[in-house]
């Protein structure tokens, strides 16, 4: 069972939180859900349904409070999270397989609403990252700007932001910074 997967559902559902830079909620109406669920996902996007939006986006809150208190250090905070979560979603575990070499281990069934699978799944992955990597891999973004969260799985656990693209941003601002206090005359 690749529980990685499983909790990058988690990870990429809270990062859809509208911020700053990106204003647009996946989950204001189903179809861009559906986009925002793309190919990558294609066992969920043609199952995905309006009713499936409500309890999407609860799910997108209670996971942040996970992140919120991983990233304030707070691992028996994280422990209550997660265990409320469990028992919100509770995974139904199934073997599943396309053919005789192919048999793997599924947390949600793929017959109930949508919501449901993403839940079970999502939860169960976060869970398990918690527990194999530890609460400091589980990253909140360090631009303020961003309501994006992550994984860190860097060697040397170094992981501030949650995209190339907030590193970037950031790196440029401190660049401008910098050079701005030594050249007044350097817009920032």
């Amino acid at each position: 069972m690749d529980f990685d997967s499983y909790a990058h559902l988690a990870v990429d559902l809270v990062s859809s939180e509208p911020d700053a830079f990106d204003p647009d909620d996946p989950l204001a109406d189903v179809e861009r859900f559906r986009a925002w669920l793309g190919d990558a996902r294609w066992w969920m996007r043609d199952r995905a349904r309006t009713a499936d939006l409500a309890p999407l986006a609860a799910l997108r809150s209670r996971l942040r409070t996970v992140f919120d208190a991983a990233g304030a250090g707070d691992s028996t905070e994280v422990v209550a999270r997660l265990n409320d979560l469990l028992d919100r979603h509770t995974p139904r575990p199934s073997v599943s397989g396309h053919g005789d070499a192919d048999w793997h281990l599924h947390v949600a069934s793929a017959e109930g609403p949508l919501a449901d699978e993403y839940a079970a799944g999502a939860v169960m992955g976060l869970t398990m990252a918690f527990l194999d990597l530890g609460r400091e891999r589980l990253g909140v973004c360090a631009d303020d700007r961003c309501r994006g969260v992550f994984l860190d799985t860097s060697r040397n656990r170094s992981r501030r932001y949650c995209s190339d693209r907030c590193a970037t941003r950031a790196n440029v601002a401190a660049l401008r910074r910098r050079r701005a206090a030594t050249d007044p005359g350097v817009a920032t």
